[in-house]
C-alpha cells in the first residue's frame, strides 16, 4: 500500500505542469491581504502558480473562511498550541514541505515565521520595514509610528503641514531578521493631508489616526500582493530555466 501510494503521488507530480508552483499563504487574522491574492488566482490573474493553500496561525480566523469561499486547501497551524515559537515553526516547515512548497507569502501573519531552505518566502509590511519594522511592529503598532515620526518633523520644524507625507507599504524577503530582508516591491502612498492636520492639531487621537491610515492603505496592499506573486513566482521559474 504504501509503494502504491509513493507511485500515485510521484505520477501526480509528473503530470503537473512544471512551469506552475505550489504558493502557500499564511495569516493571523481576517485575511483580507490573502483574499486578494486567492481572488486574483481565482480569476485567472497568477497563471504562474497551482491553487495556493492557506495555512492559519490561529483557530477559528477570518482567513480560514475566506479560502473556503474560494474552494481552496486551508489548515491551521496553531501557534497557541506550541510550547515555543521554535517548535511552531519545526511544525510549519514539515506542513510546506509536505505540500512541496516553492513559495510563501506571509500575508497578515503576526508570528515570526523562519526561513524554510530551498522555499522563498516573502512578508508584506504596511510602511517602510527598515525605518518602521522590527520586533512587535505590526497592525496598528506600524501606523503610529508612522504618524509619531511625521509629528517628530513637524515640532521640530523640518516639515510643514503643506509639506506631502508618504508611507511605503513593502514586500521583502523574509530573513532571521524582522523586516529585514531584500525588498521585491515597494509602494509610495500619499497620506491625506487632512489626517496629518487633525492629528497634529489634536482634534484625533494617535490610535484613531493609526486607524484611519490603516483603512486608507490597506487597498494599495491589495493592488501589490497579486503583482508581487507573479513577480516572485516569475523570479523562481526563469532562475529554474537558466540563461537562454
Amino acid at each position: 500500500m504504501e509503494e502504491r501510494e509513493k507511485n500515485t503521488e510521484g505520477a501526480k507530480a509528473a503530470a503537473e505542469p512544471r512551469d506552475r508552483l505550489h504558493l502557500a499563504l499564511i495569516a493571523s487574522g481576517s485575511g483580507t491581504d490573502a483574499d486578494s491574492i486567492m481572488t486574483a488566482w481565482e480569476n485567472g490573474c497568477i497563471p504562474e502558480i497551482h491553487p495556493p493553500i492557506l495555512i492559519s496561525t490561529k483557530k477559528d480566523a477570518g482567513c480560514l473562511e475566506k479560502a473556503e469561499r474560494h474552494g481552496l486547501q486551508r489548515m491551521v497551524v496553531d501557534f497557541r498550541s506550541f510550547a515555543d515559537p521554535d517548535r511552531f515553526n519545526q511544525e510549519l516547515a514539515k506542513v510546506l514541505q509536505s505540500f512541496r512548497t516553492d513559495l510563501v507569502f506571509l500575508v497578515g501573519c503576526i508570528h515570526k515565521i523562519y526561513p524554510v531552505e530551498g522555499t522563498a518566502m516573502y512578508n508584506i509590511h504596511p510602511a517602510d520595514p527598515h525605518r518602521h519594522g522590527g520586533d512587535k511592529m505590526y497592525g496598528l503598532a506600524v501606523h503610529e509610528h508612522v504618524l509619531k515620526e511625521i509629528l517628530d518633523l513637524l515640532s521640530r520644524g523640518k516639515r510643514s503641514l503643506e509639506d506631502p507625507f508618504y508611507t511605503f507599504p513593502t514586500v521583502h524577503e523574509v530573513t532571521l531578521d524582522y523586516d529585514g530582508g531584500d525588498m521585491l516591491l515597494r509602494q509610495a502612498v500619499r497620506i491625506p493631508s487632512n489626517l496629518i492636520q487633525d492629528l497634529f492639531a489634536g482634534k484625533i487621537e494617535i490610535t484613531e489616526a493609526a486607524k484611519a491610515l490603516q483603512q486608507w492603505v490597506l487597498p494599495y496592499e491589495w493592488l501589490m500582493l497579486p503583482a508581487a506573486v507573479r513577480m516572485a513566482a516569475r523570479r523562481i521559474l526563469e532562475e529554474r530555466k537558466g540563461p537562454s
